[in-house]
C-alpha cells in the first residue's frame, strides 16, 4: 500500500465536499490548505446561504436549467462556484502561501479570485466535461499572475509548461 501525496489526499478530500452540491450538472469541490497542510477550508458549488431550495437539486429551482434558452455565461444560474465559497470562509493570513486543490476546470471567473487571494499554487483534477470553462485561457492567466499550476492531465500539463492555448 503506498501513502498518498498530499495533492491526492485534498483532491480527495475536495470529491468527498463536492458530494454537498446540489448541482445536477457537475458537483466540484475546492480545498484549501496552508503551506504546511494544516489548515483545510472547503467549499462546494451551491446556493447562497438563505437562498430558500429545500435541499432539492438544482434542476427544481434554478433558472437556468429550468430555462428552455439558459444564457451561455451562467448570468441566470445562482450557484456560487465551489472556488468562490472556499476563498469566501477561509482567512487570508491563514490560506497565504498555500493551494487550493479544485476536481474540476477553473473558470474565468474563479481563476481571477485565486489569482488576487494570496494562494501560491492551484492543484486542479482536469474534467473532460468542463472543457467549455476555457481552462487553459484561466490557467494561462495564473501562471502569468505568479501562481504555480498542476493539472492532472499530462497533454495540459505539457501545453501549459509552453505556453500553448488550446
Amino acid at each position: 500500500m503506498t501513502r498518498p501525496t498530499w495533492d491526492e489526499t485534498w483532491l480527495a478530500v475536495a470529491d468527498q465536499v463536492a458530494q454537498r452540491s446540489l448541482c445536477s450538472r457537475a458537483k466540484v469541490g475546492a480545498v484549501i490548505t496552508d503551506t504546511t497542510n494544516q489548515y483545510m477550508v472547503p467549499g462546494y458549488n451551491g446556493p447562497p446561504a438563505g437562498y430558500q431550495h429545500g435541499s432539492q437539486p438544482c434542476n427544481v429551482w434554478c433558472k437556468r436549467t429550468t430555462s428552455l434558452s439558459p444564457a451561455p455565461d451562467y448570468t441566470d444560474c445562482y450557484t456560487i462556484h465551489a472556488e468562490a465559497n472556499a476563498l469566501l470562509k477561509s482567512d487570508y493570513t491563514k490560506r497565504h502561501g498555500g493551494t487550493i486543490y479544485v476536481n474540476s476546470h477553473v473558470c474565468w471567473g474563479c481563476a481571477k479570485l485565486i489569482a488576487n487571494s494570496g494562494l501560491r499554487r492551484v492543484v486542479v483534477r482536469c474534467d473532460e466535461a468542463a472543457g467549455h470553462r476555457n481552462p487553459m485561457a484561466s490557467y494561462n492567466f495564473l501562471l502569468e499572475c505568479g501562481l504555480e499550476v498542476q493539472l492532472s492531465d499530462l497533454v495540459m500539463m505539457s501545453r501549459l509548461m509552453v505556453g500553448e492555448n488550446l
